[in-house]
């Protein structure tokens, strides 16, 4: 008899990104790791977790790992700079980035119900029930 190998998703729960190919701080890697889980947390608790959701999971984790960068570089400069040739104020790019990466994660929070107002709408995921023979009467044998 063949061995039964588990794959990653199998439980609905989608398996977390390698955060290595897209952030080079660790410590960007490690807030992605954060987001990841209390996301993930959130959704199985609201029964709105799915295999489906990983590639928006994973979008919304980056916009929120953006959002921190950017947000840092504007506290360090402020969100109006003086333009290097012609110093004339102007928006700060990472203040650009930041406002676009609080946009993308307030769109991704309403499309998986993750925000507080969001989280009673949507469908529940159904968990598919597993299939029993002998009618109980039977025991498991491996």
């Amino acid at each position: 008899m063949a061995d039964v190998i588990a794959l990653d998703g199998g439980d609905g729960v989608p398996p977390e990104p390698n955060w290595r190919t897209i952030f080079g701080r660790a410590a960007d890697r490690n807030a992605a790791a954060d987001y990841w889980r209390a996301i993930i947390s959130e959704m199985k608790a609201a029964e709105k977790l799915s295999f489906a959701n990983a590639h928006s999971i994973k979008r919304l984790v980056v916009a929120y790992v953006t959002f921190d960068i950017s947000a840092r570089e504007v506290l360090k400069l402020g969100p109006v700079i003086k333009a290097k040739r012609t110093k004339v104020p102007t928006y700060n790019p990472w203040w650009t980035t930041m406002s676009n990466a609080a946009s993308q994660a307030q769109a991704l929070e309403k499309e998986l119900c993750v925000s507080p107002r969001d989280r009673g709408s949507g469908a529940r995921v159904e968990k598919k029930q597993r299939r029993t023979t002998g009618g109980g009467y039977l025991k498991n044998r491996g």
